[in-house]
């Protein structure tokens, strides 16, 4: 690679948001180097191989893949990236034998929570079809566009019963929806709250009630990448590489150079430089703004800059994994009255009452370590995910509980086993052949852990920053770049700490892409997705 040659775009991380932008970019005419400070380009979209069994370490459960814009436009099923959508999706399994277990399907799931409660049956019934129609129409395109601020949003929801639904929705804490919504059992109660919580939402907190619905709706239609989630990281790389992009992997840029204000190059831990018209980064705004750019500049460039990159929040917890190669596949108790259960994606154990929930959340927050969480038989849904061939009827399988980053008696290094220890106790009481089954492989995964691999998953962060009021919608990163672009000329930004945010969802590279395409007068390839264009029609997006 000639370090004097010249690029339209310089991509910074090669996690899905740089990939998805750098493939973009390069079939738009961009001539683009990605630059990835790890061997291998996929982020998060990692799957690690130990004894011929697949371990996804990071992302797995994808929720958007089905509705993502880059799925079609890249063609990523062709490039080697197949989902996989199991039509049973959840099962919170009690002490004593019984399993709530909720679909894709939504008469299914209803059939399901009349063993437990008909009233609640027919409630869920009108709440899933609120939810449907709300993610639908207005929250995945949503995803898909530039955000609003507050109050031209207000302006534009007011107009219509749906926009007014999600004004309600989001003056809301997920524990009042959960009232709003009248569930009584509290089997119902604890998996619902479960699903929409589970991945960061405050129960306490107003601000981002919308995302309730879209959570309970994307949550039952779980995905799974056939062949682990390295497969859709591997595909996004496919397109980028046949569309003309250049990847420099190992490879660590330390500085974004500027001059009078203007972005136009980078510096590598090597002393390496390489200049571009446009730099998008997908670093976290602190390592953009302060270690990258600098405070210096970003002061010249805008006064407010580099104050809110200091002010950015981590999330308040984190995820601990037990990654596990076994003889045989956990078989668990509740089976024997619903054999539902031998289904589904995801089993949720610990959790006897949506209370127990909440407790768990108030207890990692203060530090400390709850024995409760959820697991998936990876190979029960691909089976090539365990070497069945060698091993037959072994079974590659994931625990993973919320976890606070730092324990408050002591630290990972001491606790990470004995915890998993307490976690594999529990998880016998309700498979107990995971007693006698033979363990080939036991990987024990911290919060740390996840920091270590990943630098910019500062304390074990799983969507690159808080979902919180101030950090989200045109407040992600902050207001200035909240559209992509920056104070500083020919700087851009586009990862997971930007609209809308973490969870694989594509959004931030796919946009921000956009934004350097109509920057450098390249002509875009790509057609608006309908559903855009049907929710702007509806007013539930911004208008052009």
């Amino acid at each position: 690679m000639n370090t004097n040659e010249r690029y339209d775009v310089i991509v910074i991380g090669g996690g899905p948001n740089g990939l998805i932008a750098g493939a973009y970019l390069a079939k738009a005419g961009a001539k683009v180097l990605l630059i990835e400070r790890r061997h291998e380009t996929g982020g998060g979209l990692m799957t690690e191989i130990f004894s011929g069994f697949l371990f996804n370490l990071h992302a797995v459960y994808m929720f958007m893949t089905d509705v993502m814009p880059p799925y079609t436009d890249l063609n990523l099923e062709k490039y080697g990236a197949p989902y996989m959508r199991p039509k049973a999706q959840v099962s919170l399994l009690t002490k004593d034998g019984k399993a709530l277990t909720l679909y894709s399907d939504v008469e299914k799931s209803v059939k399901s929570i009349e063993k437990f409660s008909t009233k609640d049956a027919a409630r869920f019934r009108e709440v899933w079809r609120e939810c449907e129609q709300l993610a639908n129409d207005c929250l995945i395109p949503a995803t898909y566009t530039f955000p609003m601020g507050p109050m031209d949003q207000v302006a534009l929801f007011s107009e219509t019963e749906t926009g007014r639904r999600l004004l309600e929705y989001a003056e809301k804490t997920p524990l009042e929806i959960m009232d709003e919504w009248g569930f009584t059992d509290e089997h119902v109660k604890t998996a619902i709250l479960h699903l929409i919580c589970m991945w960061g939402l405050d129960p306490d907190n107003s601000g981002l009630g919308f995302l309730a619905p879209l959570y309970l709706n994307r949550m039952l239609n779980v995905m799974i990448m056939k062949g682990g989630s390295h497969r859709l990281g591997s595909a996004l790389h496919k397109a980028f590489m046949v569309n003309g992009g250049e990847v420099l992997e190992a490879a660590e840029v330390v500085k974004i150079v500027t001059t009078g204000g203007a972005a136009h190059g980078v510096e590598l831990n090597t002393g390496q430089k390489f200049e571009a018209r446009a730099i998008l980064t997908t670093t976290d705004p602190q390592t953009t703004f302060l270690k990258l750019v600098g405070e210096d500049v970003c002061n010249n460039s805008w006064p407010t800059l580099a104050d809110a990159a200091k002010q950015w929040e981590w999330e308040s917890y984190s995820l601990f994994g037990i990654h596990l190669a076994l003889s045989e596949r956990p078989v668990y108790k509740a089976v024997e009255k619903y054999p539902e259960v031998d289904d589904a994606l995801i089993k949720i154990i610990g959790y006897e009452s949506s209370g127990d929930f909440l407790s768990h959340l108030k207890s990692i927050k203060e530090g400390k370590l709850v024995v409760a969480g959820h697991t998936s038989t990876m190979s029960d849904i691909d089976p090539q995910q365990a070497p069945g061939d060698v091993t037959p009827g072994a079974a590659s399988v994931r625990w993973e509980s919320l976890a606070p980053y730092k324990p408050k008696d002591g630290s990972w290094s001491e606790k990470a086993e004995p915890y998993a220890d307490a976690l594999m106790q529990l998880w016998r009481e309700y498979a107990p052949n995971l007693a006698k089954a033979k363990m080939i492989r036991r990987y024990v995964y911290p919060p740390t852990f996840i920091e270590e691999k990943l630098v910019n998953m500062i304390k074990g962060s799983f969507k690159h920053g808080a979902y919180i009021p101030t950090q989200m919608g045109n407040f992600r990163p902050n207001f200035e770049c909240s559209n992509y672009s920056t104070p500083i000329k020919g700087l851009y930004v586009g990862g997971a700490s930007t609209y809308p945010g973490g969870m694989v969802l594509g959004g931030g590279g796919y946009n921000a892409a956009g934004v350097v395409v109509d920057d450098l007068g390249l002509k875009r390839w790509w057609a608006e997705p309908d559903i855009v264009k049907k929710a702007r029609e509806k007013k539930l997006v911004p208008p052009l």
